[in-house]
């Protein structure tokens, strides 16, 4: 093992150089909680669908979307803190979208 030596204000001292390692994966608690939910990943491929232009790849996104609030609500058998509020927001994006593009004639 090797030794290495510090000077700090004319003080040395050694301590081996792997002894403050950390460690090689963050624990479990902290790596999910840093995690984003698929929903959010989701939703941002959405609005960059929006910005592009593209509303058929934005309604199959918002599709994929009310999937997965379904299952979620199955599965945990009540809503998710904010997912209806982003949902009816989505929509009511991808609605003026389509209002704005599509006057259509009289």
């Amino acid at each position: 093992m090797r030794v290495s030596s510090f000077g700090i204000s004319g003080i040395a001292r050694s301590s081996p150089l792997n002894q403050h390692r950390l460690p090689a994966e963050p624990p479990h608690r902290v790596h999910n909680w840093l995690r984003r939910r698929l929903e959010d990943s989701v939703e941002d491929v959405f609005h960059a669908a929006l910005q592009r232009g593209d509303l058929a790849t934005a309604e199959d996104l918002l599709r994929v979307m009310e999937n997965i609030h379904t299952r979620a609500k199955v599965r945990f058998k009540t809503d998710r803190k904010g997912s209806l509020a982003m949902l009816d927001r989505v929509r009511r994006e991808l609605a003026a979208r389509k209002a704005r593009r599509l006057p259509g004639p009289p």
